[in-house]
């Protein structure tokens, strides 16, 4: 790995003029255990590293009217022990986790998960269900993307040159005296410190008297080249009862949005199986948190 300059710049915008200043060659830092992976093995080759971790206003969680706004300088340790990311957003704190290990998440950021666009970044389909948007800065102003059109590819994403990741906010899924909840599930070879063969999250609403789901978001990784929605699952969620049945029909509509293909780690026929066992595992625990036991046999 080559000499690299290094900069700590102590304010978000201090650190869009440097890379203003710097250009291509300079790249952001968060937490660094993706950018500093692939420097080492010579996927990238940054002239400069624009640190993040200085920036306070980078880090943390709090509200704004019914709004979450969590900066993407959090680190998942700091999502495991936010009060607020607890109470609103247990889906999140469940992908927090089971990443890596206590070392790793006490550095990785939340921001750095999303803007690797890894198929599986664990906090990518959490972030999908809760329809968060991303806040990208630079030094001609601000951005808003929907989280579901920010991944472009495998490691690409709708990001500018010189726009760095400051905030993601988060439409509280209970706002207006909703009934919401969801969870996040993931299957891997080891119970931690290994990248999930597939994961999957679902987000469930349901309408006044508990008597249906009103709306429904479930997302997958390692299905496609991104991280993705799974519409037909939502479709088939929505408007019916929360029942065990109702899970079980959602698992067998799975597949027209998927793309999934053999690899190294995992053959593309035991992930299209699992894929449908984690949403009727993770649709389970979603509504048990919202008072409703099921009995899945997955």
């Amino acid at each position: 790995m080559k000499d690299m300059a290094y900069h700590k710049p102590a304010s978000l915008a201090e650190a869009l003029e440097l890379k203003q200043s710097l250009g291509e060659g300079a790249i952001f830092l968060a937490g660094g255990t993706d950018v500093m992976v692939q420097a080492r093995q010579r996927k990238i080759a940054p002239q400069a590293l624009i640190s993040l971790r200085g920036i306070a206003e980078l880090r943390g969680a709090r509200l704004e009217g019914d709004t979450l706004l969590l900066g993407a300088g959090t680190t998942l340790s700091q999502i495991l022990a936010d009060p607020l990311i607890a109470l609103h957003l247990p889906v999140l704190t469940d992908a927090a986790r089971v990443m890596g290990s206590t070392q790793m998440r006490n550095v990785a950021t939340v921001g750095g998960n999303v803007m690797s666009a890894a198929p599986s970044g664990d906090t990518l389909c959490p972030l999908l269900c809760l329809e968060a948007v991303c806040h990208l800065a630079s030094a001609e102003g601000l951005r808003l993307v929907p989280m579901q059109e920010m991944f472009l590819g495998p490691r690409r994403t709708a990001a500018q040159p010189g726009e760095v990741l400051t905030h993601l906010a988060i439409p509280l899924p209970a706002a207006g005296g909703h009934a919401s909840a969801g969870a996040f599930l993931k299957l891997s070879r080891r119970a931690a410190l290994d990248l999930a063969l597939i994961n999957l999250a679902a987000q469930l609403w349901l309408n006044a008297d508990g008597g249906r789901i009103e709306k429904a978001r479930v997302a997958a990784g390692v299905v496609g080249p991104t991280p993705l929605r799974l519409p037909e699952a939502e479709e088939a969620l929505t408007g019916a009862p929360p029942t065990a049945a109702t899970l079980e029909r959602a698992t067998q509509s799975l597949g027209g949005t998927c793309s999934i293909r053999d690899s190294h780690r995992c053959a593309a026929w035991y992930r299209e199986e699992m894929l449908r066992v984690l949403l009727m595992r993770a649709g389970a625990l979603a509504l048990q948190r919202l008072g409703v036991s099921l009995e899945v046999e997955a």
